[in-house]
């Protein structure tokens, strides 16, 4: 810009001269040569203004591209030792957002059955986008490994496998597991389906079926349990879900039927009548289409035998009581005294302990279920949404089910805090998560900052 100035200038002092000077032509030639080398200069310059203006795009552009963000990685996932997941890939779901708990235990199985193992971090329960999430991290985690369409087979827990399911019924899956949660729909499945619970499992109810119903000899299903509650089931459990998975789609699997029909005379002579039906069920149905007619008749012989109708005619009876406790038990949440309910308990305990499996299981589902719902209640209580006048009431019946719960020592610790008693809140807390509390996202809505760093 300078370099202009002083042509102008200069310009301008030639032009004044010559008007002055006798000696007109000589500084003609002189004036005419300026303006062009005043024209080259200004060329010039326009010139490194647009190489500048240029780079500088260059510049911005590439600083353009970093400022874009990456798609944050939200999942986890393991890839089998030799990188050969052609089998398909599992998506893990947990209602607390923590699928490696269980993802961790598959890595032997994903290994050997060349299958990838994909867990969906932000699913947890009271979510309504799940949808939005599982087809976000299952096209990040194809578009990352760079491969093609492949099965998918979807497991989930509790809350997380209805989500599973639902998505199941607008996507294309390939086989499904639920775990502690029974399904909407149990006719017409496309896809392979296996339903896991432990038999003192509140949800055990929604999954249960007994020897008349049709879904005994729907081979695309299968239902066992488990002796346990409402929890993740045992890996090996797990492993024969996917095998049913897998083998119903490929026609059956021979050896792992031979397996659960050896089982049978064994359940039978320890008057295990439940697990001897279901080891011919599950023997039933891993068996190839074209070799299966005499263990649909060993299968249809065993439902007519005295000992497994007696068997699920009882069960079918306390079923239908443990359900009429469900109601009567709720009603008395608000209407019975704490000595009532003392003594209720009592006697619910009392018969978990007794030796008759179905009426232990029963009363243990009964316990789940009641805790369960007083949870529910304080929640709501220390919500907007809930009955704050009995929230102490909430508070000692929630102790007598659940004495060692870690929620039970959350709870008791928000109360406190609210009424200033931060001392005791933060004792309270301790002991919660002595006892394996971490729902951070509810510390994080009860309690500051400042309190959180204190524990």
């Amino acid at each position: 810009m300078n370099l202009i100035k002083h042509l102008a200038v200069l310009n301008k002092k030639i032009t004044t001269f010559d008007n002055t000077n006798s000696s007109r032509n000589k500084y003609l030639i002189i004036l005419k040569l300026m303006k062009a080398l005043q024209r080259i200069f200004i060329a010039i310059f326009i010139l490194l203004i647009a190489v500048s203006c240029n780079d500088d795009k260059r510049v911005n552009s590439d600083d353009l591209a970093k400022a874009v963000p990456v798609p944050a990685i939200r999942y986890s996932q393991y890839i089998p030792a030799d990188s050969n997941f052609s089998n398909g890939i599992i998506i893990i779901m947990d209602p607390h957002s923590k699928p490696q708990l269980i993802m961790d235990s598959l890595h032997q199985y994903a290994n050997m059955n060349h299958m990838a193992l994909l867990g969906i971090k932000d699913i947890k329960n009271g979510i309504n986008n799940y949808d939005k999430i599982i087809n976000r991290d299952l096209t990040q985690f194809i578009t990352n490994n760079n491969i093609g369409r492949s099965k998918i087979y979807l497991i989930g827990f509790s809350g997380a496998a209805r989500m599973a399911e639902y998505f199941s019924a607008t996507h294309k899956i390939d086989g499904l597991i639920m775990c502690g949660a029974g399904m909407r729909r149990i006719n017409q499945l496309p896809f392979p389906t296996v339903l896991l619970a432990g038999t003192r499992d509140f949800n055990f109810l929604e999954q249960y079926y007994d020897q008349n119903s049709k879904l005994t000899t729907n081979k695309n299903m299968i239902a066992f349990n488990f002796v346990g509650g409402h929890q993740w089931p045992p890996v090996r459990i797990i492993e024969t879900g996917f095998n049913f998975l897998i083998h119903r789609l490929k026609g059956g699997n021979d050896s792992i039927s031979s397996i659960y029909e050896q089982r049978v005379d064994g359940y039978l002579k320890a008057k295990d009548y439940y697990s001897a039906f279901k080891s011919m069920e599950i023997a039933y149905k891993f068996k190839n289409h074209n070799d299966d007619e005499y263990l649909l008749e060993k299968l249809q012989k065993m439902k007519n035998s005295k000992q497994i109708k007696r068997y699920f005619a009882r069960t079918n009876l306390y079923i239908e009581e443990e359900m009429n406790r469900y109601k009567t038990l709720s009603k008395a949440i608000e209407i019975q005294s704490i000595k009532w309910w003392t003594n209720q308990l009592q006697y619910i305990n009392y018969r978990t302990t007794k030796k008759d499996p179905i009426s232990a299981n029963s009363y243990e589902r009964t316990k789940s279920y009641l805790g369960l719902v007083m949870f529910s209640k304080i929640s709501n209580a220390l919500s907007a949404d809930g009955n704050k006048q009995m929230l102490d009431k909430y508070i000692i019946i929630y102790e007598l089910l659940e004495p060692s719960s870690p929620y039970l020592h959350f709870f008791k610790a928000v109360i406190l805090y609210r009424n200033l008693d931060y001392d005791a809140a933060k004792e309270e807390m301790r002991i919660a998560k002595s006892n394996g509390f971490d729902d951070n996202d509810r510390l994080k809505n009860n309690f500051s900052e400042e309190f959180i760093l204190q524990l």
